[in-house]
């Protein structure tokens, strides 16, 4: 097969490779650095500020479609397991996405946890390589990305994930 054939095979291959099958690259690595900015509080937020504390990450947006289908399993995931802020933390950032906008999807799926936006430039998403919204990140205590989702998260993927990242009993880490 010459270099053509090569090719063109390698981009029909790439056609029928489902992106969310696609393990990331950043599992079992240590997170990109962030700083965040609270949509309603402005308390500012850091990745070294959760140093020891594990973390959900989800990236999502006021105009998506599976975000919604996840709001209120990741705001049922925040009073479930993220009311201490030192055993867990669930965050939120909207990308691509207004304060206002992101703030009345928030009001209307109940959010409570932190939520913040990415800059204009979308520098946060970036940095954790987005195919796009919504994608989820499940971050250990020492900061090292042990698990993504492509896609909505479902009440199996929250129950199976966040347990490990806290050390329960039994649980693969």
């Amino acid at each position: 097969m010459g270099a053509i054939g090569s090719v063109t095979a390698l981009f029909v291959y790439g056609f029928t490779v489902d992106p969310k099958l696609v393990r990331s690259p950043l599992e079992g690595r240590p997170a990109p650095g962030f700083a965040l900015v609270e949509m309603n509080s402005g308390q500012r937020l850091t990745l070294e500020d959760l140093r020891g504390t594990p973390f959900l990450l989800n990236f999502w947006a006021s105009w998506c479609v599976a975000c919604r289908e996840e709001a209120r399993l990741l705001e049922a995931a925040h009073q479930r397991w993220g009311q201490d802020p030192k055993r867990f933390r669930v965050l939120g950032v909207a990308v691509q996405d207004t304060r206002e906008e992101a703030l009345k999807f928030a009001k209307r799926f109940g959010k409570t946890y932190y939520l913040a936006l990415d800059n204009a430039a979308g520098d946060i998403a970036l940095n954790y390589g987005l195919y796009g919204v919504p994608e989820t990140f499940f971050v250990d205590a020492r900061g090292i990305i042990r698990y993504k989702k492509i896609g909505a998260v479902t009440a199996a993927v929250l129950q199976e994930q966040i347990p490990r990242l806290m050390g329960a009993p039994g649980a693969e880490r």
